[in-house]
């Protein structure tokens, strides 16, 4: 059964969803803990100014979470439970995770404009607490994200197979 689960979780889109996601909902914890300590304190009530302490809270936890996660999944000990794709093999932990940080950087636009457009909404013109409204924005943007990362991680994974599978055949 843990082969089975590791076999699974050792293809390289499911575990880097999986870890995204993770990261994601573990640095809602904190990051909606922080938003809402500032915003009952009355320390910071400004939409505005939310929005941009949870962007930066967000960074802050999701990236760092993440990189301990793909060093798990991809480069750490648990590595050898499985072969990998090969079509990834060789590439360093910084080259491999960095890759998946860039991909992710090109779509945080959208993932935080539906955020933290939910998250000021919500605060401002319904009853839902500043907590909420963090945890519910986050959840729609991370998933909108995730349906549109994983596309293109499924075209990428094509392309690097493909080019893997030419690589490998003798040469005419």
């Amino acid at each position: 059964m843990v082969r089975a689960l590791a076999h699974w979780y050792a293809r390289r889109i499911v575990n880097v969803n999986i870890n995204i996601i993770a990261a994601g909902f573990l640095a809602l914890i904190p990051v909606s803990l922080s938003v809402h300590f500032i915003h009952s304190t009355k320390f910071i009530e400004n939409g505005k100014a939310i929005a941009a302490i949870t962007f930066v809270l967000d960074i802050v936890f999701d990236f760092s979470i993440y990189f301990f996660l793909h060093y798990l999944a991809n480069h750490g000990p648990f590595r050898k439970l499985v072969s990998h794709n090969p079509a990834y093999r060789g590439m360093s932990f910084l080259h491999d995770a960095g890759l998946v940080q860039m991909q992710r950087a090109i779509l945080s636009p959208m993932l935080y404009i539906i955020w933290l457009t939910v998250q000021h909404y919500l605060i401002d013109e319904s009853s839902v607490g500043a907590g909420w409204a963090t945890a519910i924005g986050g959840v729609l943007g991370i998933g909108t994200s995730r349906v549109v990362h994983t596309i293109w991680m499924l075209l990428e994974e094509r392309r690097r197979h493909a080019k893997y599978v030419a690589s490998q055949s003798p040469q005419a």
